[in-house]
C-alpha cells in the first residue's frame, strides 16, 4: 500500500501518535540507562538500582494482559488515556524523587502505565489499519529506535551533568502529550466491538510478574544454590501463564499460540546475544566501550533496515518463508558470535550482528502481522497482548538466562569466552526453535 494511503482516511494522526508512543519508549529506556549512575550519587541506595529498571519491566508485563482486554471491551481511547495518563503522572513524580526506594516505587507505576498504553497503541494498529498498510506502519515504528539509539545516551548524559538528572524525566511530558494529543482522536474511532473477552483477573497478571520476578532474581545470582529459587518462580508463574495466554501455547498449538512462542523466542535469541556483545568486546577482544557500542548501534540501525525490507516486499513472499528466512540470518549471526569468542576480531562481530539485525528485523516483524492477521473478532486486542507478553518475557529472560550461563562459567572456573560462547549457543536454540515454528504460525 503506498505511504498516502496508508495515511490517508484519518489514519495519519493515530499513525503519528502510535509512532511517537514507541519513540517515548525508546527515549525512556536509553536515556534512564544513562542517567542512573548521577541518581544514584545524588539519592545513594546503590541496593535499589537494579530495582528501578527491573521493577518497570515486571509492572508493565502485569498491565500488558488486562489493557489488551480492556481495549476490546471498553474501546482503545478511554484505557489509553487512564493508562498514559499514570505513566505521565509518574514520570514526573520520579523527577521529584527524594530517595531511590521512592525512586523504584514510582517506577513501579510508571511501567504499568507504559505497559497498558503500549499494548493499546498496538491494538489499536491491528484494528484501525487495513491489513496491507500494517507492514508500513510496523516499519514506522522500527525507525522510532533509530533517533534514540544514536542519540539518546549522549542526551541522557547532557541533561544530567548540566540541568541535572530530574529534568531527563520532565523532558518525556512534552512527548507524552504530543503522543495522546495525536492518538487519541484516532483512538476514538475505533470503536469497542460487540463481543469481546471476558475481563481478567488481576491476580494472574500479578502471580505472573512475581514468578517472573524470582526466576531472574535466582538466575542473576547464579548459582547452583539459586535453583530452588528458580523453580519455585516457575511453579508461581506457570499457572498465571496458562489462564493469561491462548490455550495451547505451551503445547505449541498452531495458529497464535505458535506466534506467541515465535515472538519469545526471537526476542530471546537476538537480546541473548545483544546484552553480552560489549563483554565479548572488552572482556574477550581487548576492544575499547566506543567499538562495543559501534556493534551494538549497528544492530539497531541493521534491523531498522530489515523492517524498511520487510515493509517493501513482504506481500510478495508467504510471511513464514520471510519468518524462515530472517531467522536464518540471524542464525548465521549468532554462529559469528560464536566464531569471535574464539577468533577476537572485532570485523566478524561487526558483520554478524549486521547481519543479525537485519533477520530480526525482517523476521520479527512478520510474526506481528500473523498475530494482526489471525486475530478473532472481538479478541484483537487480546491476541496482542499475548503477543506482547511473550516479546516482554523474551526481553527479560534472554538476558538472564544468559548472564546465569556466564555467572555459572564463571563460578567453575572456565574462561570468560567459555561462558559467552554458552550464553551465545542458549541464544542461537531459541532462534532455531522459531524458525521450526514458522509453518506452524499460519493457522
Amino acid at each position: 500500500m503506498p505511504w498516502r494511503e496508508v495515511l490517508g482516511e484519518g489514519r495519519a494522526r493515530l499513525t503519528a501518535g502510535v509512532v511517537l508512543v514507541e519513540f517515548v519508549a525508546a527515549v525512556q529506556a536509553l536515556v534512564v540507562t544513562t542517567i542512573m549512575p548521577a541518581v544514584r550519587r545524588d539519592l545513594g541506595g546503590l541496593e535499589f538500582y537494579g530495582l528501578v529498571f527491573s521493577g518497570y519491566s515486571l509492572a508493565g508485563m502485569a498491565a500488558t494482559p488486562s489493557a489488551g482486554r480492556a481495549a476490546d471491551r471498553l474501546g482503545p481511547a478511554r484505557p489509553f488515556l487512564l493508562y498514559g495518563g499514570l505513566f505521565a503522572a509518574a514520570t514526573v513524580l520520579c523527577g521529584l524523587a527524594t530517595s531511590m526506594p521512592l525512586l523504584a516505587a514510582l517506577r513501579l507505576a510508571q511501567g504499568y502505565g507504559a505497559g497498558g498504553a503500549y499494548t493499546i497503541a498496538y491494538a489499536a494498529v491491528a484494528r484501525a489499519m487495513p491489513e496491507a498498510a500494517r507492514p508500513r506502519v510496523l516499519a514506522l515504528l522500527s525507525f522510532a529506535w533509530i533517533a534514540p539509539g544514536l542519540l539518546g545516551p549522549a542526551v541522557g548524559a547532557l541533561i544530567a551533568s548540566t540541568l541535572g538528572w530530574r529534568w531527563a524525566f520532565f523532558a518525556l511530558i512534552p512527548l507524552i502529550l504530543a503522543a495522546a494529543a495525536l492518538a487519541i482522536p484516532g483512538l476514538k474511532r475505533v470503536t469497542r466491538v460487540t463481543v469481546a473477552q471476558p475481563p481478567l483477573s488481576p491476580r494472574w497478571p500479578v502471580q505472573l510478574a512475581g514468578g517472573i520476578a524470582i526466576v531472574i532474581s535466582g538466575l542473576s545470582l547464579a548459582g547452583w544454590i539459586t535453583a530452588p529459587a528458580v523453580l519455585v518462580g516457575a511453579v508461581i508463574a506457570g499457572p498465571a501463564l496458562r489462564r493469561i495466554l491462548p490455550p495451547g501455547t505451551l503445547r505449541l498449538r498452531q495458529g497464535l499460540p505458535s506466534c506467541v512462542v515465535a515472538a519469545f523466542c526471537l526476542l530471546f535469541g537476538y537480546v541473548g546475544a545483544d546484552d553480552f556483545i560489549p563483554l565479548l568486546i572488552t572482556g574477550v577482544q581487548h576492544g575499547s566501550i566506543a567499538q562495543a557500542g559501534l556493534v551494538v548501534s549497528l544492530g539497531a540501525v541493521s534491523w531498522s533496515i530489515g523492517a524498511w525490507w520487510q515493509s517493501r516486499y513482504v506481500t510478495r513472499f508467504a510471511r513464514p518463508l520471510v519468518i524462515r528466512a530472517g531467522a536464518g540470518m540471524l542464525i548465521l549471526a549468532l554462529g559469528g558470535m560464536l566464531l569471535a569468542t574464539a577468533l577476537p576480531s572485532l570485523w566478524i562481530a561487526a558483520v554478524a550482528w549486521v547481519l543479525g539485525g537485519i533477520g530480526v528485523g525482517a523476521a520479527y516483524p512478520t510474526v506481528w502481522l500473523v498475530i494482526m492477521a489471525s486475530a478473532q473478532e472481538g479478541a484483537v486486542g487480546t491476541a496482542v497482548s499475548s503477543a506482547r507478553l511473550g516479546e516482554t518475557l523474551g526481553l527479560a529472560l534472554g538476558g538472564g538466562v544468559g548472564g546465569a550461563a556466564i555467572a555459572l562459567g564463571h563460578a567453575a572456573g572456565a574462561p570468560l569466552w567459555a561462558g559467552l560462547a554458552a550464553a551465545f549457543s542458549i541464544a542461537l536454540l531459541a532462534v532455531i526453535g522459531a524458525a521450526l515454528l514458522a509453518p506452524r504460525l499460519e493457522s
